[in-house]
């Protein structure tokens, strides 16, 4: 071998045992003189180019790794680290197919799978992220580092059963992982497995007591099973831990919330919201605990942010036009479209039928199960099923965006007696249907929709209202729809009295012609009470001991709808006196 061919490798090799060794201007200027001698060297362009991406040059980095492919096309290491730098500059795209190239050359490239692994998470592919690093361990069964970021890739894509199986393993290779515990517990309580999650969150404090972030966990999840004494004492350790902790003062609030403490609440919100003005959580838990209160202007203004929210349950919209901003609507056609359940779109209609009085012409984009109901509404122009082709139209805004757009104070609240109404058609045929029984007849809703967060909390079930169905000189209506007809078979046999209509309705036009024969409406707070009250039918509304923000604070009555009275819970759970109540008002009314 002549001095020639010897002097480059000798300074590339030099400059490798710098680099390792962390002496950096060295292993440059060894690159730099094997480059001088052969400017496309790829091995000296390339090992430049890292030394580039590791003090922070990804510009520089991503230039000498791309010149060193073009001289050597099929060194896998040098496609992964383009990768790299592409991905510090922001180029996602580019670094993902860099990356891809990588493993092509080499389909058992460990580095490559990591460097794929950081990006496709970069991108938000959680689901790409943990089957690239089931690679990884795959290749290298033993590796723990890579195995926490799979199960927590895992927990992103909502795959979180394997997020359990993952971290089972884990745990039985490193049983003292703090952050291992920790996302088992957050699996365990998105699998409703409960008890497990606080013993999960209980073993991570056993080894970092303190610790705010699991604190926290904890005491959410205490509050999941409605031990609230226990969730906030947790609140305030992590707070203790962490004064400025937005998501424990926010938490904290939400304990206040549901004990009925929304002075304070209010004012934990509030300081959540300060030390992170963009939680949107923050900001809607305020508008709801001002709501609560009434003061409708601010509550409804910070009730915007919902929509912001990581968990906001309703799809989200695209229009070609642009969101009404409250500016004038004088010969301008709106699109107002329906956001949550079915009882807040009777509620909000209210707004959408007063915009005509603005000069506006209105059309409604809704459930289909409302579109017959709300078709005849005055002062709305048309209503589309949601995702329909709505027609042409200026603005568009969520239905739940109209009180805070037209400024509406407890005091405006419009609330007629009536301001839906049943087909005539269909009251004839179901009247007929009903038939003269004497007595009281009542229509019965027991619950609610099971997916909506907080159903078991508001609703009785059926087995609750026995004691209505078995009043004398009283016949009861089941207008219940949905999961909550499965108290059908459980409650065992019923009495003569019980009549089960909800099998045979077809959507809200046949309850509203129901409900137009009976003298009274007995719901859940759920839709159907909504449209009793929206019909101007005598509503009896039951509501949990923490109710929604709507039904205020206090009060039997609602000012949404006048002929509704509310019978609120007294003590958490406690349906037996909500119900016996009730019983007692229509014993006096049947005499």
């Amino acid at each position: 071998m002549t001095m020639e061919t010897s002097r480059p490798d000798a300074l590339l090799k030099a400059g490798i045992a710098h680099h390792a060794a962390g002496r950096a201007a060295e292993a440059e200027s060894a690159y730099r003189a094997v480059l001088a001698a052969h400017p496309g060297h790829p091995d000296a362009l390339h090992l430049l180019g890292v030394l580039a991406l590791h003090h922070g040059r990804p510009d520089l980095a991503a230039r000498l790794i791309g010149e060193s492919i073009r001289h050597d096309p099929g060194n896998p290491a040098g496609f992964s680290n383009l990768a790299r730098a592409l991905h510090r500059l922001g180029q996602l795209g580019q670094a993902r197919t860099s990356a891809r190239v990588a493993l092509a050359l080499d389909p058992g490239f460990l580095d490559g799978f990591n460097t794929l692994a950081d990006i496709l998470s970069e991108r938000g592919e959680h689901g790409a992220t943990a089957d690239a690093l089931s690679r990884v361990l795959a290749l290298s069964p033993w590796l723990t580092e890579p195995r926490l970021k799979r199960a927590h890739a895992l927990l992103l894509a909502g795959r979180n059963e394997d997020a359990v199986e993952t971290l089972m393993t884990l745990l039985g290779m490193t049983p003292l992982s703090v952050a291992g515990y920790t996302n088992m517990g957050v699996a365990l309580r998105r699998l409703g497995r409960l008890e497990e999650a606080i013993a999960a969150y209980r073993s991570a404090l056993g080894f970092s007591s303190g610790e705010p972030g699991t604190l926290n966990n904890l005491g959410i999840t205490f509050q999941d099973v409605g031990r609230y004494e226990e969730a906030a004492a947790c609140f305030r350790l992590s707070i203790a831990g962490q004064p400025d902790g937005s998501h424990a003062h926010l938490n904290l609030g939400l304990v206040a919330r549901d004990e009925m403490r929304v002075d304070e609440s209010i004012t934990l919100a509030r300081r959540a919201a300060t030390l992170e003005p963009a939680l949107a959580e923050a900001h809607t838990a305020l508008g709801h605990g001002l709501l609560l209160k009434g003061e409708l202007r601010e509550g409804f203004a910070e009730y915007e942010w919902r929509s912001r929210m990581a968990d906001f349950p309703s799809p989200r919209r695209d229009f070609a036009s642009p969101v009404w901003d409250g500016s004038s609507l004088a010969g301008r056609t709106l699109l107002v479209h329906d956001e949550q359940g079915v009882g807040d779109t009777i509620m909000f209609a209210r707004y959408a039928a007063l915009l005509q009085t603005h000069g506006a012409r209105v059309f409604l984009d809704c459930n289909a199960q409302l579109v017959r109901l709300l078709s005849s509404m005055p002062g709305i122009s048309g209503v589309v099923p949601r995702y329909e082709s709505p027609p042409p139209h200026d603005f568009h805004v969520a239905l739940a965006s109209l009180p805070h757009r037209l400024r509406a104070t407890l005091y405006t609240i419009p609330a007629p007696l009536a301001y839906l109404k049943a087909e005539p058609a269909l009251v004839e045929s179901w009247r007929a249907r009903l038939g003269s029984r004497r007595g009281l007849r009542i229509g019965l809703i027991w619950a609610g929709n099971p997916e909506f967060k907080g159903d078991r909390l508001r609703s009785p079930g059926l087995a609750a209202f026995r004691p209505l169905l078995d009043l004398p000189g009283v016949s009861v209506y089941g207008l219940q729809k949905g999961a909550g007809r499965r108290d059908l078979e459980r409650c065992g046999p019923l009495p003569t009295s019980f009549v089960d209509l909800g099998a045979d309705i077809a959507d809200f036009a046949d309850t509203a012609a129901i409900m137009d024969s009976l003298d009274l409406v007995v719901s859940s707070c759920t839709g159907p009470a909504h449209l009793a009250g929206a019909l101007g039918r005598p509503t009896w509304t039951v509501l949990p001991f923490a109710p929604d923000w709507r039904w205020l604070e206090h009060g039997v009555c609602t000012p949404w709808y006048p002929s509704m009275r509310l019978f609120r819970q007294e003590r958490r759970g406690d349906w037996s006196a909500v119900v016996a109540r009730l019983c007692g008002m229509l014993e006096g009314l049947t005499g």
